[in-house]
């Protein structure tokens, strides 16, 4: 009974990180499903504000709009997820690589909204936020008999 005991509070160490802190999956998953969120908003934003000649007309303006505003809250989703990482105690380049699209396409839409540069940010940004999403995903367990 004593040895199922100790196994027991043993398998627990073992998931716990180095700093006390368990990395399960269940908030790992929520993590995960941030980057996700903040990619697709910054993409619903990014389909809004494609648009090849800026005419002055009240539907494009308000499009327009609606746009910055979905690439602005990727951005703080994507923010949002990168911090989280720092918390998850994962490498700070992951935390880096998730708040990418943040800087790049974030950054381009504050300094001109009305440009095809936040467009060419992301091509170059949201593989890098997959990478740190991919990296970020704790090790697989194998099942292979020992």
């Amino acid at each position: 009974m004593a040895d199922a005991v100790t196994e027991k509070k043993a398998s627990m160490a073992r998931e716990e990180s180095a700093h006390g802190h368990r990395r399960g999956w269940p908030g790992t998953l929520l993590w995960a499903l941030l980057i996700v969120a903040s990619v697709a908003l910054m993409v619903m934003g990014l389909w809004r504000t494609t648009f090849f000649i800026y005419a002055p007309e009240l539907a494009l303006i308000e499009r327009s709009r609606v746009g910055g505003l979905n690439i602005l809250a990727g951005s703080a989703a994507s923010l949002g997820a990168a911090g989280w990482s720092i918390v998850r105690r994962s490498p700070l380049w992951v935390a880096a690589f998730v708040a990418a699209p943040a800087v790049l396409v974030g950054g381009a839409e504050l300094v001109d909204p009305n440009s095809l540069i936040r467009h060419l940010a992301a091509i170059v940004a949201f593989p890098f936020a997959f990478a740190g999403l991919y990296a970020g995903l704790p090790p697989r367990k194998s099942r292979t008999p020992k």
